[in-house]
């Protein structure tokens, strides 16, 4: 098997043509002619994900978050794509484009929270896909009973969410870092009472208040952590032969005291 090979099933399922401009996504290390013996997938590419790699015999690591996002102009020893090199890992990196995608990172969060989505948040390719989705709950949810539902389905220590009342009956959910200005906008726009997402910044918690919005914040690792295990799991139905594994130590970079 080689890494072309997976390559080309990735671009069938999530085509790396519908990420953004401004992303970085496909095969950042390494070549199409390698044999692949091994698959690492993970949220982020971290030296303790590569030790695991070197450890399980991966030689290839399948990651949500661009190892090179802006242009490099050094590679020093303790980077993750100067160690990639040295142990020869390649690197194949899918991100706003398995955001969107049919049975993607978003789709994986709406089918943990058990939600249904009755449209796209926000339209931004031809073909109809976008980010996020607007879902008519099943039940009637206050804030807090919101926020413990995120917390409990998503299996997190916290979320934070509004100091803000009344019936939640309508949501929009967005993983990652999701919401700005224009998230809020459509979100009032398409009925939602609360929005569902993580990295939520300071004046737009200001901003959705105002404006009688909700807002569960449930981190950005929260909301994208199970793209390793779906990422697993459809590759390794599509190809038997290689060992396919999430990565154990691809976790929340930071603690809560």
């Amino acid at each position: 098997m080689l890494t072309g090979e997976i390559l080309n099933y990735i671009n069938t399922i999530s085509p790396l043509a519908t990420a953004e401009s401004y992303d970085n996504v496909g095969l950042l290390v390494g070549g199409t002619e390698c044999h692949v013996s091994g698959i690492c997938c993970c949220l982020d590419i971290t030296n303790e994900v590569i030790d695991e790699a070197v450890l399980k015999g991966a030689n290839l690591i399948i990651a949500h978050h661009p190892v090179i996002f802006d242009p490099l102009k050094s590679v020093p020893s303790w980077s993750p794509v100067y160690r990639m090199i040295k142990y020869g890992i390649s690197a194949i990196c899918i991100h706003t484009n398995f955001d969107m995608s049919e049975g993607g990172v978003n789709d994986t969060l709406l089918e943990l929270l058990g939600f249904t989505q009755s449209e796209v948040l926000e339209v931004v390719n031809p073909n109809g896909l976008g980010y996020g989705a607007v879902c008519d709950l099943p039940l009637c949810f206050t804030s807090k009973a919101l926020a413990e539902h995120c917390k409990k389905s998503l299996d997190l220590e916290y979320v934070r969410v509004s100091r803000t009342e009344g019936e939640i009956r309508r949501a929009a959910v967005c993983c990652g870092g999701g919401v700005n200005s224009r998230i809020l906008q459509l979100a009032r726009e398409k009925r939602c009472d609360a929005v569902i997402s993580g990295d939520i910044k300071h004046n737009f918690w200001v901003e959705a208040i105002n404006s009688g919005i909700t807002l569960v914040d449930a981190g950005h690792y929260g909301t994208e952590k199970a793209f390793s295990h779906r990422v697993a799991a459809l590759i390794s139905r599509a190809f038997a032969e290689v060992p396919v594994f999430s990565a154990d130590s691809d976790v929340d970079p930071c603690v809560y005291v």
